[in-house]
């Protein structure tokens, strides 16, 4: 069972939390590479990786919650973009606030 980390803004986490920027509403960018993942949501392999981006980005949220994605979900996750231990987990929102199993403060 694979855990990944999400920069989130609340604790406990909202649904608002893991909107893709294209459930925000937001323009798609030109680039192809990264219009391949704006449908999905970031995440990072590790909790202090998520932890730097976090630190370097306040804007992007003050805790972490950990994510657990069980196989045979309907979440498909994959290694994405250049920064280190970035993945692009695609799913419904609500599904992915169900499998929290933690929040920790930046």
């Amino acid at each position: 069972m694979p855990t990944f980390y999400r920069i989130v803004r609340t604790d406990p986490p909202t649904e608002s939390d893991f909107l893709s920027y294209a459930a925000l509403g937001l323009p798609a960018p030109d680039d192809p590479g990264l219009r391949r993942v704006f449908d999905g949501i970031s995440v990072f392999d590790t909790e202090e990786r998520a932890r730097r981006r976090a630190r370097a980005t306040l804007a992007l949220g003050r805790f972490i919650a950990a994510v657990e994605i069980v196989t045979g979900d309907p979440i498909r996750a994959e290694r994405t973009l250049r920064r280190s231990g970035h993945h692009t987990l695609w799913g419904d929102p609500v599904a992915l606030l169900e499998r929290v199993a933690s929040v920790v403060p930046v």
